[in-house]
């Protein structure tokens, strides 16, 4: 399999200019796509994501989740700041296997000004592989979309 048509790779730019480079960056490609509001985190499950079994390592749907999930409440306040995780909840439905393209789907049940509840999952082509729960804490510091 390949990237599907329409998911660009996952960028940050300049967003954290402390950081030479991401986490995500690291354990990934990961992809993007969607606008403001709409926006999805997607990746195609490569060898050097795959624990000695084969399938998807559960470290790996756990970061994607993880940013994931932030990036759906971020959909649901209508702003990108940093939303550190409080508390995860994660249950392994299905493996991943080498060469799926898994999608992040969720809801932001809450969010309040300092805390956001959100849940959801990464689907395969066979259905959910990971659902998941969580917390995380909202503050005000900001990124700017248009960092290039």
């Amino acid at each position: 399999m390949s990237v599907p048509e329409g998911w660009t790779p996952l960028d940050f730019g300049n967003r954290f200019d402390h950081l030479d480079t991401h986490f995500i960056e690291h354990v990934g490609p990961v992809y993007m796509r969607g606008a403001d509001k709409e926006r999805q985190l997607g990746f195609e499950v490569l060898p050097h994501m795959c624990n000695p079994a084969g399938i998807c390592h559960g470290g790996m749907l756990m970061s994607v989740m993880d940013v994931g999930l932030a990036f759906i409440l971020h959909n649901a306040m209508g702003k990108h700041v940093f939303t550190p995780s409080v508390s995860f909840n994660f249950d392994f439905v299905a493996p991943g296997q080498k060469g799926d393209f898994l999608i992040c789907e969720g809801e932001c049940t809450r969010h309040t000004k300092n805390t956001g509840f959100v849940s959801g999952r990464l689907i395969g082509k066979d259905g959910p592989v990971i659902t998941g729960s969580g917390i995380m804490k909202i503050t005000n510091i900001g990124f700017d979309d248009n960092a290039e």
